[in-house]
């Protein structure tokens, strides 16, 4: 019972400690959630292919997505090479979008609602984003 307090006060002190930023994090991942569920809903309804619908979605979402994270929500002022740092943001949205379609597929097989999965697999792929380009990329 200790141990769990012990890691509850540590999840409420990164919490507090990180608020606006995950706020800003949100906020532009709704922006971006939003393109990305567009292009995807659009795609799976004229072709329903869900994996490759998913995957366009994504990869629209995250030209936005690298823009928003950089300047607003970690705002790194580096004025390091975008050809840099940009092929890493993608790997690590790369790995959070693999995540997000196993989870959407999977999920569709049980629920028969891509748009229910596709929130579920949403979350799952923004917990990997934030985390990787938190503590991978734009460190401070």
């Amino acid at each position: 019972m200790i141990r769990l307090k012990t890691k509850l006060l540590e999840y409420y002190r990164f919490l507090k400690k990180n608020n606006l930023q995950i706020f800003r994090f949100i906020a532009s991942g709704l922006v971006a959630s939003g393109i990305n569920f567009l292009v995807f809903n659009s795609i799976y309804l004229m072709f329903k292919k869900i994996v490759i619908a998913s995957f366009c979605g994504y990869f629209i979402g995250i030209l936005f997505s690298y823009t928003l994270a950089k300047i607003w929500v970690f705002q790194n002022k580096s004025r390091q090479n975008f050809f840099r740092f940009f092929p890493a943001f993608c790997l690590i949205y790369f790995l959070g979008g693999v995540e997000m379609s196993f989870v959407i597929v999977f999920l569709n097989q049980f629920l028969n609602n891509h748009k229910i999965a596709w929130l579920f697999g949403a979350f799952i792929g923004s917990l990997n984003n934030y985390f990787g380009s938190k503590y991978f990329l734009f460190r401070k």
